[in-house]
């Protein structure tokens, strides 16, 4: 087992959309009762879509390690890796991605706190987007989502558990995944990133 300390360096804004159970949040209810929503509530509902505790913004370690994995909405960096450069690798990458490679913060291994240090958004991106809650088809809706302007940078520590895995390997994971996936919400359009510092532990 080795580790790697690395910093991502961002290259264009970062975008959040944590979701938030409209049930739950003033904002929505006061929305269903007809009444007038102010821009101190508008500004409230759109920091609720960020990751922030009393320490400042932070974004979940889980959310870098996922952009190695992908989902079902956006392909993780072995998958790409593993089907556009090496042909298929994709499953093989993925697995050891999942198996073998994992992120966690400085100071919290759940936390990756944004320097420099944010205690709220920097901007607020407002676009169409489709609804698909409820039943029937699809509905275009105005969303406001919180953004993180550059310059921003987050350190973290690569845990490799397998020595097998080379780091060399590793790095070419990361750097796909921070120019092709991005940090946070609607990758890569925004959370593109650099690797700025790479540092093998063992």
């Amino acid at each position: 087992m080795y580790e790697i300390e690395c910093v991502f360096k961002g290259v264009v804004p970062m975008m959040w959309d944590r979701y938030v159970n409209p049930e739950e949040a003033a904002i929505g209810q006061q929305k269903r009762k007809g009444k007038k929503v102010t821009e101190a509530e508008l500004r409230k509902e759109t920091e609720a879509k960020l990751y922030k505790d009393r320490k400042g913004v932070y974004c979940p370690a889980d959310n870098i390690r996922m952009m190695l994995i992908g989902n079902a909405s956006r392909r993780g960096a072995s998958i790409i890796l593993g089907s556009e450069k090496e042909k298929n690798k994709g499953t093989m990458y993925k697995s050891i991605c999942t198996g073998c490679i994992w992120v966690m913060g400085p100071t919290d291994p759940m936390k990756v706190y944004i320097e420099p240090k944010r205690t709220t958004f920097d901007d607020i991106d407002v676009r169409s987007a489709n609804s698909t809650a409820g039943r029937g088809p699809a509905k275009k809706i105005i969303k406001k989502r919180p953004i993180i302007t550059v310059p921003w940078s987050l350190a973290f520590t690569i845990q490799v558990t397998d020595d097998q895995i080379d780091q060399t390997f590793c790095r070419q994971l990361f750097e796909i995944a921070g120019l092709r996936c991005g940090v946070g919400a609607y990758g890569p359009t925004f959370g593109r990133c650099l690797i700025d510092k790479w540092k093998v532990q063992k």
